[in-house]
C-alpha cells in the first residue's frame, strides 16, 4: 500500500511515463536556470532594482501572455501538439541565443540608436524603466512565458487529452517530482556558470557577469533540443494506435469518453474560451485561486529579491545564490512530490487537499513579513537585521514554490481532467495561460502603487504582507466551492459537463 502511494504507477506503464517525467524534468531545468539569470539581470545588473519587476509584469508579462494565449489557441485550430510544442520551443530557444550573443552585449549602442529615434518616450518620468531597461524587460518576459507556454498550456493540455481521472491521480504527483529533479540540477549547474572557476580557467568573455551569461544559455540550448526529441518520441508513442499503450485510451462506451469526445477546433479561440470560463462558476472559481496564489507569493518574493540585493550586488553572485536556493528549493519539493502530495491526493478529498495551499501560504508569508517588520523596529538587536531577513525571505521562497509546484499544481491539473474536451482546451487556454499572468499583473499594480505611495519595496513591505495574507485568505472559499463540485459530480471518475 506505502509504495503504491509513494509510486503508484503501473509497470507496464514505465516506459511512457519516463518520458513524460523526462520532459518535466527538462523544461524545469530550463525554467530554474532562467529565473536566476532573469532576477540577477533586473535586480543586481548595473542599474537594476526589484522596484522595475512590477513595471516588467504589468506592461510586458501580463499583455505578452495574452498575445501567446490568443497565438496557441490560434495553432491548436489547425496544428497538432507536436507541431505546436516543436515551434514553440524553437522560438524561445532562438530569442535566448540572439539575447546572450548580440543584444547584451551591444545593448547600449541600442539603446542610444532607440533614444535618437524615439527620445519623447525616453522622457517619459513613470515609465522611463520600460524603455531605458528594454533588454531586461523582453528577456524577463520571455523567461516567464517559458514554463506557462511549454509546460503548463502544451504539455499538460496533452497529457489531460490522454490520461483518465484514475491515471492522472496516479501519474501526476510522481510527474511533479520531475519539476523537483529539474529544479535540483538546475542548481549546481548556475552555480558552476556563474563561479570563479569557470571564469578563471576557460572565460568566455573578459566580463565574468557576460561569461556566465555564455555559458548558462549553452546550458539551456542542449535542454531544450533534448526537450523537443522527448516529446516528438513520446507523442509518436501515445498516438500511433491505442494498441501500443492501451490502457492510456478510456475503455470504448464508457461514460468519461462520452464526456470527452472532440469538439470542433473552430470553437476554440481565446474569445470564445473567455466567454465559456465566465458562464462556469466551477471555471471561474478555480480563475480566482490561480489568480490570488500568485498575488500573495508575489508580493512577497519582490521584497526578498530586492533585500537579497543589499547582500548580493554582483550579478555573478546574485545568480549564483539564485542557484542554490533551486537547489534546495528542488530538495523540499522533492519531499512533498515523493511522499506528501501522493499521500495527501490518494488519502484524502480534493476539497481538503486543496485547502492546504492557501492555509500554507497565510502562515508562511505573515511569518516572513512580520519578522521583516520586527527587525525593523530593533526587536532582533543581537542579529543582522539583513541577514535574518535574507534567511527568512530564503525560506519563504523555498517552501512557497515548492508547495505551488506539488501540490497546489497537481490539485489544480486534477480540476480540469472531469470536464469534457472542450472545457480542458478552454479553461487551459485562460487559466493558465492568462490567470497566472493576471495574478502577477495583479499584484505588480499593487507594488507600484505601494512603492510610490511609500517610498520602495523595503517600506512598503508591511502593508505589502498585509495584502499577500489578504489574498492567500480569499482562495479558501473559493477551494472549497471547487472541491464540493468535483465530489458532487460524484466517485469514482467525477464527470462534470459545463453547460452554456
Amino acid at each position: 500500500m506505502f509504495k503504491k502511494l509513494i509510486f503508484p504507477v503501473k509497470r507496464e506503464e514505465w516506459l511512457i511515463f519516463g518520458f513524460m517525467f523526462f520532459i518535466v524534468s527538462l523544461i524545469n531545468v530550463n525554467f530554474s536556470i532562467l529565473r536566476s539569470m532573469r532576477n540577477a539581470l533586473v535586480v543586481a545588473d548595473t542599474g537594476g532594482s526589484a522596484a522595475f519587476i512590477p513595471y516588467f509584469e504589468l506592461f510586458g508579462t501580463f499583455p505578452a501572455s495574452i498575445l501567446l494565449t490568443w497565438g496557441l489557441s490560434r495553432l491548436m485550430r489547425v496544428f497538432s501538439f507536436r507541431f505546436i510544442f516543436s515551434m514553440t520551443m524553437l522560438f524561445f530557444l532562438s530569442f535566448f541565443i540572439v539575447f546572450a550573443y548580440w543584444i547584451y552585449p551591444h545593448r547600449e549602442a541600442i539603446h542610444l540608436l532607440l533614444e535618437n529615434k524615439l527620445g519623447i518616450l525616453f522622457g517619459l518620468t513613470r515609465f522611463k524603466v520600460v524603455f531605458t531597461h528594454w533588454p531586461d524587460m523582453v528577456f524577463y518576459i520571455m523567461s516567464e512565458l517559458w514554463k506557462v507556454a511549454l509546460l503548463s498550456v502544451i504539455f499538460w493540455g496533452f497529457l489531460n487529452q490522454k490520461l483518465s481521472l484514475e491515471q492522472a491521480r496516479r501519474f501526476y504527483p510522481p510527474l511533479l517530482l520531475g519539476s523537483s529533479i529539474g529544479t535540483i540540477l538546475a542548481g549546481p549547474i548556475t552555480i558552476f556558470c556563474t563561479s570563479l572557476f569557470t571564469w578563471n580557467h576557460f572565460a568566455l568573455s573578459s566580463h565574468r557577469w557576460q561569461h556566465s551569461l555564455y555559458l548558462l544559455t549553452i546550458f539551456l540550448i542542449l535542454c531544450g533540443l533534448l526537450t523537443l526529441l522527448t516529446f516528438g518520441t513520446l507523442f509518436k508513442r501515445l498516438n500511433l494506435s491505442d494498441q501500443a499503450f492501451p490502457q492510456m485510451a478510456p475503455p470504448p462506451h464508457s461514460e468519461e469518453q462520452g464526456k470527452k469526445e472532440p469538439f470542433s477546433k473552430r470553437l476554440l479561440s481565446l474569445s470564445s474560451s473567455l466567454r465559456y470560463l465566465l458562464k462556469s462558476h466551477y471555471l471561474s472559481a478555480l480563475f480566482l485561486i490561480v489568480i490570488a496564489e500568485y498575488v500573495c507569493y508575489a508580493l512577497g518574493e519582490l521584497i526578498f529579491l530586492e533585500t537579497l540585493k543589499s547582500k548580493y550586488p554582483s550579478p555573478s553572485e546574485y545568480c549564483q545564490y539564485m542557484g542554490s536556493l533551486s537547489f534546495w528549493m528542488g530538495i523540499v519539493t522533492a519531499f512533498s512530490a515523493l511522499f506528501l502530495t501522493p499521500y495527501l491526493l490518494q488519502t484524502y478529498r480534493w476539497s481538503r487537499t486543496a485547502l492546504i495551499t492557501p492555509i500554507l501560504m497565510v502562515g508562511i508569508t505573515f511569518t516572513f513579513f512580520f519578522s521583516i517588520y520586527l527587525s525593523k523596529i530593533g526587536v532582533f538587536p543581537g542579529a543582522s537585521p539583513l541577514t535574518f531577513a535574507v534567511i527568512l525571505g530564503s525560506l519563504h521562497f523555498i517552501i512557497g514554490r515548492s508547495a505551488k509546484y506539488t501540490l497546489f499544481d497537481a490539485i489544480k491539473e486534477l480540476a480540469f481532467i472531469p470536464l469534457n474536451q472542450e472545457g480542458q482546451m478552454k479553461g487551459k487556454l485562460i487559466i493558465d495561460g492568462i490567470g497566472s499572468r493576471m495574478g502577477r499583473g495583479t499584484s505588480s499594480l499593487l507594488s507600484i502603487v505601494l512603492f510610490l505611495v511609500m517610498g520602495g519595496p523595503g517600506e512598503s513591505a508591511i502593508f505589502a504582507g498585509i495584502l499577500a495574507i489578504t489574498f492567500a485568505a480569499i482562495m479558501i472559499p473559493s477551494a472549497k466551492f471547487v472541491g464540493f463540485e468535483m465530489e458532487k459530480s460524484n466517485a469514482p471518475l467525477p464527470a462534470m459537463e459545463i453547460k452554456e
